[in-house]
């Protein structure tokens, strides 16, 4: 008769037969997975020709081969043209906390915690879900989805691809990071040269997983002290986080005689985070002798990889996840709009000039006949797929890509009460900030600049970018044309009446206004009459104290957490 199999064991079976069937697809695309280096660009975070995120509805893949993320729009068409059959698929969600695990802005008694009760850690828990899916050739469907990192059997390959891909540091927060390290340069600790040392034999394994604080256990932001050996937990950070002060106490409890220590975790080939606590000192700093300094723990600073969030990459994390204008007076008294046309740009730190120029633009009907819908966007787009190169650093596809954000309205969110004014959904336009900030000075920095000098770099850019495409170019005209004009000047001699033209190209007309002839005069003598009685009462307080107060506070966040 027929054997009598228990329900459960038939459900085993047939998933096993689903999942081999699975991985039936995804094993003859292996050879071509490659595991991203530290160095290598991942773009984890963002889609390289649109605005969607892993907090998108359908999440962001990014390929195995070549680390680009795309959205599901461009999906198909990635991985038609560049022969990516396996992507990581990342679905990142937002829940709401209950009210009682939140801190509440309106019982706030201090900037600190209001800024607490703004962070997106207070108000939600983030989940994240992952998956290996196999993009089928031909149609550009998801023939293959494995679970990740929940299933034991993927090719050791492909999950080890897979890991260093979800927690690489994207590209455009290594290029944030890499921008305010280049702001603000490290001093050379005076302790390094002759940086004293016990001989106690002590060892320290290159396994991060065998890492903890020698006094609480703590497993998470360790500091190595370079005179000692001894691992400790870093500061106690304002809002809680951080450690436990390990490492600074051992520092108090040695005499303050050695000074230095470094954050494992953070050693690689190029160096460290390294802090002094010396009095004199009291700051990240650079250790020319990192190498030898480790060497006498019997680590090679050659055989270790980043293995933890920087420093500098903390406190850029930490910026993005709090609501600035929850201290400030921004949006107070506007009326939040959204829609097609609609759509605000996120201030990266000092780029309003950028953000205004941009949204000058594209109001003015320039970009969008050019790199929008109604132009040469998508076949832009597009272009960089078959070019095989970079999408991320070609100027004119990033300028379609926020082109084509902004026009669309998809990436506007009207917010009401406690969200007004939130940039969670809002364009980050971080990889056309870094093409056009690509080897000058001041663009590249995080500094604020002049709107009118932006704009005259950002055409000369534009124009040099055109002419290298030549008859490939998807729109007409082209930029230069709508921007310009010509200024002619007429020299006459006054004996011999002979007369002589000459036209000079220019683009910003520069037209003196002599305040009497402004039409808003009065308005600007309200305010002046206003500023002056403000400034008499009170100095900083009054229409600037908010913006004053919120750089304040975000320069003792930054104090905080430049520690061990």
């Amino acid at each position: 008769g027929r054997p009598n199999i228990p329900c459960q064991s038939l459900r085993t079976r047939n998933m096993s037969e689903q999942t081999e069937a699975q991985y039936a697809l995804i094993r003859p695309h292996m050879s071509n997975v490659r595991r991203p280096g530290t160095y290598d660009k991942v773009y984890n975070d963002e889609c390289v020709f649109s605005f969607d995120t892993p907090f998108s509805p359908e999440g962001l893949y990014v390929s195995l081969s070549n680390w680009q993320g795309v959205g599901s729009a461009f999906l198909a068409a990635h991985s038609e043209k560049t022969a990516s059959k396996l992507y990581l698929h990342i679905k990142k969600t937002r829940v709401p906390k209950p009210p009682e695990e939140t801190k509440s802005a309106k019982d706030a008694g201090s900037l600190d915690e209001l800024l607490q009760a703004s962070a997106l850690a207070n108000r939600f828990d983030e989940v994240r879900m992952m998956s290996v899916v196999c993009v089928a050739e031909g149609t550009g469907a998801v023939s293959a989805a494995v679970p990740f990192p929940s299933s034991d059997d993927l090719p050791r390959a492909v999950a080890e691809a897979a890991e260093a891909v979800a927690n690489h540091t994207s590209a455009s927060a290594a290029a944030e990071v890499a921008t305010a390290v280049a702001d603000e340069e490290l001093l050379t600790s005076k302790y390094a040269q002759d940086l004293p040392w016990l001989q106690s034999g002590v060892k320290i394994s290159p396994d991060p997983k065998s890492w903890a604080c020698e006094e609480s256990g703590l497993k998470e932001n360790l500091w190595l002290n370079l005179g000692t050996g001894h691992i400790g937990s870093g500061r106690r950070q304002w809002d809680g986080s951080g450690g436990l002060d390990g490492a600074l106490n051992h520092f108090e409890a040695t005499g303050r005689q050695y000074p230095l220590v470094v954050k494992l975790g953070t050693i690689h080939a190029a160096g460290a985070d390294v802090y002094s606590y010396a009095p004199d000192e009291d700051t990240m700093v650079k250790d020319p002798k990192l190498a030898e300094h480790l060497a006498r723990w019997g680590i090679n600073i050659m055989d270790l990889e980043k293995t933890d969030k920087s420093l500098a990459e903390l406190e850029l994390e930490m910026n993005k996840s709090y609501d600035f204008s929850a201290i400030t007076e921004a949006g107070a008294k506007l009326v939040p709009v959204a829609g097609p046309g609609l759509t605000g740009l996120v201030n990266l730190g000092n780029s309003c000039y950028m953000n205004s120029t941009l949204q000058l633009l594209l109001a003015a009907n320039i970009l969008g006949p050019r790199f929008g819908g109604a132009g040469g966007g998508r076949a832009l787009l597009l272009s960089g797929l078959e070019a095989g190169g970079d999408p991320a650093g070609d100027l004119l596809i990033q300028l379609a890509k926020v082109t084509l954000g902004l026009e669309s309205g998809k990436y506007a969110k009207k917010t009401t009460g406690e969200d007004v004014g939130s940039s969670l959904s809002l364009p980050r336009p971080q990889m056309l900030k870094s093409v056009v900030g690509r080897g000058h000075p001041e663009f590249g920095s995080g500094r604020q600049q002049d709107a009118i000098e932006y704009l005259e770099h950002l055409s000369e850019l534009i124009q040099r970018a055109e002419f290298s495409r030549g008859a490939s170019l998807p729109y007409s005209p082209r930029f230069g044309a709508s921007m310009g004009y010509s200024l002619e000047t007429r020299l006459e001699c006054l004996t011999s009446k002979t007369v002589r033209y000459a036209k000079e190209p220019g683009m910003i007309l520069r037209l003196p206004i002599p305040l009497d002839r402004a039409t808003n005069r009065q308005a600007v003598q309200d305010h002046e009459t206003k500023r002056a009685r403000v400034e008499g009462q009170g100095g900083t307080q009054g229409v600037t104290q908010g913006n004053q107060a919120a750089s304040q506070a975000a320069r003792r966040r930054r104090r905080r957490w430049q520690g061990g």
